[in-house]
C-alpha cells in the first residue's frame, strides 16, 4: 500500500475527534453554567430570607415598643379612673374598646376587660367554711349551666389545694396519673383559667364547649368578689339558686341606666325583684362574694407593624392606693 493511500485512510479520523472534544467542552460549559445558576439562586434565596428575617425582627421589636406604650396608657387610665370613681361599671371610659388606630406603617387596637366580672377559680381556697360552701355552690351551678354532670367545685379544689386527699367528688394526682400522657394535680393556685381543662371529665370537651366554659372563669392571685356591675349573664345566674333569668336580665337592664353605687344598692334591687328579705339576700350574697368595684383587669391588645402581627395579653392589679402594676403578660403571633 502506498504512503498516499495510508494518509487517505488516517486523515478522516481527525475531524471526528475534534467534534467529540468540542461536544465534551460544550457539555462542560453547560454544566458549569447550571452549577453557577444553582449556587447563585441558593445565595440569593438565603440573602432574601436573611433580609426578611431581619425586617421581621425589626418590625417585631418596634411593634413591642408600641405594645409597651399601650400598657403604660392602661396604667394611667386605671389610675385616673380610681381617682375619679369609687365603682367600676361598663359605661366607664376604660370599658370602651380601642378601635383600630393607624400609625406610621402600623395599626393598634385593644380592649380592657374586668377580670372580676368572671368567677375566680382560686376562690375555692378561702379558709372560711361558710364562704367556702357559698363558692362551691356558685361553681357547681355554673357547671350545670354548661350541662356538665360533675362537681366542678370539688375538682377545682383538689387541683389547687396542697394536700393529696381527694374531695368526695374530686380527683387528685392518683387519678390523673392514669391518663395518657400521665400528669399530676398542680397542688397550688391556678395561674390561668385554661388549667381547668386538665380536670377529670373536662379533657374531652370540644372547642365550642371549652370556649363556653372558659367565658365566665378566671384565675387571679387572691380571692376576689364578682363585680355585679360588669359580670355577664352566665356568671350572675350562678350566684344563687334564686338568680333566675328574669332577675338577671332585669338587673342587666337596670345597670345600663344606673349601675349599683354600693353593695346595698344591689341588695335593694334584689329585694324588690325577688321578694326576699334584706337579710336573706345579704346572707346569700355577702361582700366577699359580690361587689361593685374591681382591682384586676385584663388587656387584650393587637399591634400590626409591617411584617409583624403581635397580640398582647396583660393582667393588671390596681391597689386601694390607686397604684397600678402589671402582674402577668402573654405574647403571641396574631392569627
Amino acid at each position: 500500500m502506498s504512503k498516499a493511500t495510508q494518509n487517505d485512510l488516517v486523515e478522516p479520523n481527525w475531524p471526528v475527534c475534534v467534534r467529540s472534544q468540542q461536544g465534551f467542552a460544550l457539555i462542560t460549559v453547560i454544566l458549569i453554567a447550571a452549577l453557577v445558576a444553582i449556587l447563585s439562586a441558593q445565595l440569593l434565596s438565603k440573602q432574601q430570607a436573611q433580609i426578611e428575617r431581619s425586617s421581621y425582627m425589626l418590625h417585631q421589636a418596634q411593634s413591642l415598643s408600641v405594645a409597651w406604650g399601650l400598657e403604660s396608657w392602661v396604667k394611667s387610665g386605671l389610675r385616673l379612673d380610681a381617682q375619679n370613681n369609687q365603682i367600676d361599671h361598663l359605661n366607664e371610659l376604660w370599658a370602651q374598646p380601642l378601635l383600630p388606630i393607624p400609625f406610621e406603617e402600623g395599626e393598634i387596637s385593644g380592649v380592657l376587660l374586668d377580670a372580676q366580672a368572671s368567677l375566680n377559680l382560686n376562690n375555692l381556697l378561702v379558709p372560711n367554711d361558710s364562704l367556702q360552701q357559698l363558692w362551691q355552690g356558685v361553681f357547681n351551678r355554673y357547671a350545670q349551666q354548661q350541662s356538665l354532670t360533675l362537681n366542678l367545685a370539688d375538682l377545682v379544689r383538689d387541683w389547687i389545694d396542697a394536700d393529696s386527699e381527694p374531695q368526695p367528688n374530686g380527683a387528685e394526682s392518683s387519678t390523673y396519673q392514669l391518663n395518657q400522657p400521665a400528669y399530676s394535680a398542680a397542688n397550688q393556685p391556678m395561674v390561668t383559667a385554661q388549667e381547668v381543662l386538665n380536670l377529670e371529665g373536662l379533657q374531652r370537651l370540644n372547642l365550642a364547649q371549652r370556649q363556653t366554659l372558659l367565658s365566665g372563669l378566671t384565675a387571679l392571685p387572691r380571692a376576689t368578689a364578682v363585680n355585679v356591675n360588669t359580670a355577664p349573664e352566665n356568671v350572675l345566674l350562678s350566684l344563687s339558686d334564686w338568680m333566675n333569668a328574669t332577675v338577671v336580665q332585669a338587673w342587666i337592664a337596670q345597670r345600663q341606666i344606673e349601675p349599683a353605687s354600693s353593695l346595698q344598692d344591689f341588695h335593694a334591687f334584689l329585694v324588690g325583684a325577688t321578694g326576699l328579705t334584706q337579710q336573706e339576700v345579704a346572707q346569700a350574697l355577702p361582700q366577699e362574694l359580690v361587689g361593685v368595684n374591681s382591682q384586676f383587669f385584663v388587656l387584650q391588645g393587637r399591634v400590626d407593624f409591617g411584617l409583624s402581627q403581635q397580640q398582647i395579653f396583660g393582667l393588671f392589679y390596681r391597689n386601694p392606693q390607686h397604684q397600678v402594676a402589671l402582674l402577668q403578660r402573654w405574647l403571641s403571633v396574631a392569627e
